[in-house]
């Protein structure tokens, strides 16, 4: 690939930004050792940590940290059309990335206010089966808090499931994402969405923060839903944001989540349970902009990585 001046100098801009998010974790002595037994799962990252206009930068910081696969967020649709579709594709390769997911829109749970969520996610699995992705995520747009009947659960269901179908024509699996916000924050809720879905159509996104968020216990799930599980969320909870959570969900305020080994989130016990399970699919730490500890999300991602090698991923 022939690049630009304009190419050069960003390429440039990026090495240095990178050099210095290196030296400033090291100097808070975060560097980790690996342990004996690697993992067999692949490591990602998601751009969802770097403002929009940084996706380039993104996308070299994440090839250069030495993970292997990336999550991209819904508007690279609108940037990368059909006629540039071949440039992501061929960046994404020089880079030695594989597009592992892709986040959608939600679906909702009660009737009314339905968008058109087939011709949305229809639009999204085109896309990303040009570029070679694997998965589509997409959440459920019901709150935690107010009371769903068994037909609003049923019609749910029914709906993701199609949306599951869609995705595989194109080569793709849906993976259901329970996230702090929606009905899929609680256990209850969470269970509820599983239950009224098909294993065959969709899996699940198990994010270790939202789910020790919204009160389950990550490993748990884990181990319940482990023959659906398609693929991890790594990244961990403020532990003052826990403690507010667990007295009244409505005090959780400012951004909830840090990088993995400075919360609350019992990453052993998640290790522990992937092993028991023998799950080798992808895990993408997730670290949404704006949540960082550590000045930045490049000294985030530096310091996300040096975690996932002290667990034993291989990095």
């Amino acid at each position: 690939m022939v690049r630009t001046g304009k190419e050069s100098d960003l390429s440039s801009s990026s090495r240095r930004r990178f050099v210095r998010a290196l030296a400033s974790v090291a100097a808070a002595g975060t560097l980790g050792a690996s342990p004996a037994v690697s993992l067999p799962n692949p490591a990602g990252y998601a751009t969802i940590a770097w403002p929009r206009e940084e996706f380039a930068h993104a996308l070299d910081t994440i090839s250069r940290l030495g993970f292997r696969g990336v999550q991209m967020l819904g508007w690279t649709r609108e940037a990368y059309p059909a006629y540039r579709v071949q440039e992501l594709r061929d960046h994404l390769s020089s880079l030695k990335l594989k597009p592992v997911a892709l986040s959608c829109s939600g679906a909702r749970v009660s009737p009314e206010g339905q968008q058109n969520e087939i011709g949305e996610v229809r639009s999204y699995a085109g896309f990303f089966s040009r570029v070679g992705g694997a998965f589509l995520q997409i959440t459920d747009s019901g709150s935690p808090t107010r009371e769903y009947s068994a037909e609003d659960i049923e019609s749910l269901g029914e709906r993701m499931n199609g949306l599951g179908i869609l995705a595989q024509r194109f080569g793709l699996t849906l993976g259901y994402h329970p996230h702090f916000g929606t009905l899929g924050e609680t256990r209850q809720g969470l269970g509820r969405v599983m239950a009224a879905t098909d294993p065959r159509h969709v899996k699940l996104i198990a994010d270790v923060a939202h789910l020790a968020l919204g009160g389950s216990d990550p490993a748990e799930v884990i181990r319940t839903y482990a023959e659906r599980l398609c693929f991890l969320h790594l990244k961990d909870v403020r532990k003052e944001v826990a403690a507010a959570a667990r007295q009244d969900r409505n005090l959780v305020k400012g951004p909830p989540f840090c990088e993995i080994g400075l919360g609350v989130v019992d990453f052993p016990a998640v290790i522990e349970t992937l092993r028991a399970v023998r799950f080798s699919g992808w895990a993408i730490v997730e670290l949404d902009g704006g949540n960082s500890t550590l000045g930045g999300p490049d000294s985030s991602a530096v310091k996300n990585r040096d975690a996932l090698r002290g667990l034993g991923f291989n990095l």
